[in-house]
């Protein structure tokens, strides 16, 4: 059966014959407009729902970057007043001029004088210790003949001269100590820069032990 005849101004829907001939139906401006709109509408979802996930990922990334550099601050802080306490404490040795009679003997001749006590553990023998020392000739104003920084031996193990094996019992850690080291505890005969048998003067600090 063929379509009825319409005439241009007809009005007549043939919605209905278009779904029995099996042809799709025509898709109006107005739907044509919603699907667009809906699609526009999840364009915007993303597009909005992408640019958060942007900021938020900024958001974290600056606020990684702000603890580091509040860890850094915090480091620097503690390295600035460790060289000061260090500072200090040298100032403390190079002021302090320690008496001959303040001075205590000990074993073969070897004397110590205590200028800032530690608070730290006291010194055992037999463990490992770690301490940073200056050698010099005859008195504390004399030629420097060795330093150490970090210089680390067992005591009591003949790991060093006796004069420290004997000089450095009773320390405690942070503490620094004058020592008085003559040939027979020290080097003997040898010359090691002061001259052959010349006494040895140490400043040791106890760092670690």
């Amino acid at each position: 059966m063929g379509r009825r005849k319409r005439c241009d101004d007809d009005a007549y829907d043939d919605s209905v014959e278009r779904a029995y001939s099996g042809e799709a139906p025509k898709q109006t401006s107005q739907e044509s407009s919603k699907e667009k709109s809906d699609d526009e509408i999840e364009r915007m979802r993303l597009k909005k729902k992408a640019k958060k996930e942007v900021q938020k990922q900024k958001k974290e990334v600056a606020q990684k970057k702000e603890a580091k550099l509040r860890e850094a601050k915090r480091k620097q802080n503690e390295d600035v007043n460790k060289l000061r306490e260090e500072i200090k404490k040298r100032k403390v040795i190079e002021k302090t001029k320690p008496a001959s009679k303040s001075f205590v003997g000990t074993q073969k001749g070897v004397k110590y004088c205590d200028i800032l006590l530690g608070k730290g553990p006291l010194i055992e023998e037999d463990k490992k210790v770690q301490v940073k020392y200056v050698l010099r000739a005859e008195h504390k104003q004399g030629k420097v003949l060795d330093s150490g920084e970090n210089f680390s031996f067992r005591l009591g193990k003949g790991d060093v001269i006796s004069g420290w094996d004997i000089g450095l019992l009773g320390m405690k850690e942070g503490g620094i100590r004058h020592l008085i080291v003559p040939p027979k505890a020290g080097y003997g005969s040898k010359d090691i820069g002061g001259g052959p048998r010349a006494l040895l003067y140490f400043e040791v600090t106890l760092l670690q032990c």
